[in-house]
């Protein structure tokens, strides 16, 4: 092989080199990017599945203190709810509404139960978990993902059925959370900020222990 070949062949495998180099980095700034794309997919699917968790959490709180009101309505028995039906039923107005809201509607009020401080904000369980089992008290801690602020509000319907509408709102993630540890009224507006979930359901007056 002369020399002129031999020269041919060194710069074929210089280019040659330099085109793998090239395809190398090339490859690599694609996988640095479809990994970046991966980790920021992987992300937003775990935020979205906590963001679902705790959603359900607070709907099957909502549902828990709408079933502690219907098993209160059992013992409304008088016109007007009295001292033996307490917690919840109490707060209604006086009378139905006769013409309008205003007299009709409690608003929406704080879910009772709730310790006496600033933070108010529950777990899973609520604020009444001295109604629960030991056995459920063991498997899900009152103390575990304390982030719910509960709200309810009756509306009458007849003079002897209520409506009754039960919210659960929670400070989104990334979200100063100390600004909602009163959990304010109003905190469900703030619709950037916190997620919430309303169930209604209906009661009826004992009618039938007259």
């Amino acid at each position: 092989m002369n020399v002129a070949s031999n020269r041919s062949l060194r710069r074929a495998m210089r280019k040659s080199a330099g085109f793998t180099l090239i395809e190398l980095m090339v490859a690599g700034s694609i996988a640095v990017v479809g990994l970046y794309a991966t980790m920021s997919m992987s992300l937003a699917a775990l935020r979205g599945n906590s963001e679902q968790r705790t959603s359900a959490d607070a709907e099957e709180y909502a549902q828990h203190i709408l079933a502690t009101v219907q098993a209160e309505s059992s013992m409304w028995v008088a016109e007007q709810p009295s001292q033996e039906t307490p917690r919840y039923l109490i707060n209604l107005p006086i009378s139905p509404a006769s013409g309008g809201e205003k007299n009709g509607t409690t608003g929406w009020l704080n879910v009772p139960g709730y310790a006496f401080g600033t933070d108010k904000r529950v777990g899973k369980l609520g604020a009444d978990d001295q109604f629960y089992d030991p056995g459920v008290l063991l498997e899900i801690p009152a103390d575990r993902g304390v982030r719910y602020c509960a709200h309810y509000r009756l509306t009458w319907v007849t003079v002897d059925l209520v409506r009754v509408d039960v919210r659960v709102s929670w400070p989104r993630p990334q979200v100063d959370a100390d600004k909602y540890l009163a959990c304010p009224v109003d905190m469900v507006n703030d619709l950037s900020n916190v997620g919430s979930v309303t169930l209604p359901t209906m009661v009826m007056r004992n009618v039938a222990v007259q």
